[in-house]
């Protein structure tokens, strides 16, 4: 089963702006990228996602079918193929409401704001997506300006709550109110930690080290800790890094007899 994604901008060929045209097709495939990273659950560089190529192309207004021609960077087909489905049933939910879609993210809601941009609010100027399966269409969704402006809502809500985030506390700045930066434990962006004056002096003894910062947490539709009002903070000890295979001590001391681990996978290594 082969899916592709129909595109067509409305209006007469002679009126459309090339570099527009182009602008909004490009911000397109990179939602298509965006998605794909959603799907594979990792952040790549635009130059490591798959590519896409034209099934299709003609004007009267732009109207053109595109589908999945190199994937990359651990993608397949399988996961290509979904991608599709994923965009058009999304810019549906986008276009009647702000709400972040299922398999998209903050990301993809940023990138769908910027190329439905330049659209119109009624059918003339429109851009009709179009889910093919086999070739035939299955499903389509009209997409307007009020795209724009609902993702663009969005990616933008906040949810507040009290609760701690814990990271690496650095960079300070006292300039432009006072702030520092949180760096999490697990993988993840920066998060702005905002404090009073009378709490200068413990940030900076905390700077570098391993930190539990509690206080109201201001995050986004994924989820993700952006700014933390920050009320107490604690220092914890520094996560372990871990040891060498060498300095591992197991259940079974005399399996090795009375040899270094390193010494003992050696003469494995010599009797194999």
């Amino acid at each position: 089963m082969r899916l592709e994604l129909g595109i067509r901008l409305r209006g007469s060929a002679g009126e459309l702006d090339v570099q527009r045209v182009l602008h909004d097709l490009s911000h397109l495939v990179d939602l298509l990228g965006v998605l794909e990273d959603a799907q594979l659950r990792k952040d790549r560089k635009p130059t490591s996602r798959s590519t896409w190529s034209f099934s299709a192309l003609s004007l009267g207004s732009v109207n053109a079918v595109i589908a999945p021609l190199e994937p990359r960077g651990g993608a397949s087909f399988e996961v290509l193929n979904h991608l599709p489905e994923l965009c058009v049933a999304g810019f549906a939910d986008v276009e009647s409401s702000p709400r972040v879609p299922r398999g998209w993210n903050t990301l993809a809601l940023s990138v769908a704001e910027k190329a439905t941009r330049n659209l119109g609010t009624d059918a003339n100027r429109a851009m009709l997506l179009t889910l093919l399966v086999d070739g035939e269409p299955r499903r389509s969704t009209e997409v307007t300006h009020r795209a724009s402006i609902n993702a663009r809502v969005a990616a933008e809500a906040r949810l507040n709550s009290l609760g701690s985030v814990i990271g690496t506390l650095d960079s300070v700045n006292v300039h432009s109110g006072r702030s520092a930066g949180l760096w999490p434990a697990r993988r993840g962006r920066r998060v702005e930690v905002k404090f009073g004056p009378d709490q200068l002096d413990d940030v900076k003894n905390h700077l570098g080290q391993h930190v539990e910062v509690w206080g109201r947490i201001a995050r986004n539709a994924d989820d993700q800790a952006l700014i933390v009002q920050a009320r107490r903070f604690t220092a914890l000890p520094t996560p372990d890094a871990g040891q060498r295979l060498g300095e591992l001590r197991g259940i079974a001391p005399n399996l090795t007899d009375g040899e270094s681990v390193d010494a003992y996978l050696e003469r494995l290594r010599g009797t194999s």
